[in-house]
């Protein structure tokens, strides 16, 4: 499979994403039906209309997919070396909440979709300049890694636990037009992906675009 590495410039004004409908025999949770058939979300560092209403202080992120429609917003707060992530869908029901917690000497994150359902974590086990990252389901088995390639602005390619192949990418979301001074990074995986592993990835995302970009 190959990995995307092409992600799309995001501009203002963009429509939120169309919920698609679940099949009839799905047990995924409605609230994260809009990435059900998504292979890329975006972070962007920006504030939509929406923030405004959900009331929530911290700093505003937009989701995008790869064809710049709004799939969420998140609002970060942050202290000291612990943050917490709330992730809202066009609603202003929170969905995805991503937790970490305050230790000096681990660098991981929690996952909760929607809140209250623990759905896996993100744990980085650096090794030299040598970036990794261990993904985790609910009841703790190992289902990914994520290792760093190349020097400088990395790129962390995401693999499965028992193969050499990448199945996406987390990278930093190349600078383009008025967003040009902030924060945009993404993260790719594969369509037919479980969905609370998607939203597992969406929290690797956050950890290492706000630490490594």
């Amino acid at each position: 499979m190959n990995v995307k590495s092409n992600y799309v410039e995001v501009k203002p004004r963009r429509p939120w994403m169309e919920c698609p409908q679940l099949p009839d025999d799905s047990d995924n949770d409605p609230g994260l039906a809009f990435i059900y058939n998504l292979d890329q979300l975006i972070v962007t560092e920006q504030r939509d209309g929406l923030h405004d209403i959900i009331g929530n202080e911290g700093i505003a992120y937009t989701i995008f997919n790869s064809v710049g429609q709004k799939v969420f917003l998140a609002v970060l707060n942050k202290k000291f070396r612990n943050f917490n992530i709330k992730i809202f869908n066009n609603y202003g029901n929170e969905v995805i909440n991503v937790e970490k917690p305050f230790t000096w000497w681990t660098n991981k994150v929690l996952v909760w979709a929607p809140p209250g359902n623990f759905v896996g974590s993100v744990q980085e086990r650096s090794k030299c300049i040598l970036n990794k990252y261990t993904v985790r389901n609910q009841v703790g088995t190992k289902i990914l890694k994520i290792r760093s390639e190349g020097f400088g602005r990395y790129v962390y390619k995401v693999y499965l636990v028992s193969t050499r192949y990448a199945i996406g990418v987390v990278r930093e979301q190349s600078p383009a037009g008025y967003i040009r001074k902030t924060k945009n990074f993404g993260v790719s995986f594969p369509a037919e992906m479980n969905v609370y592993d998607k939203a597992v990835l969406l929290g690797a995302c956050f950890l290492i675009g706000l630490y490594k970009y």
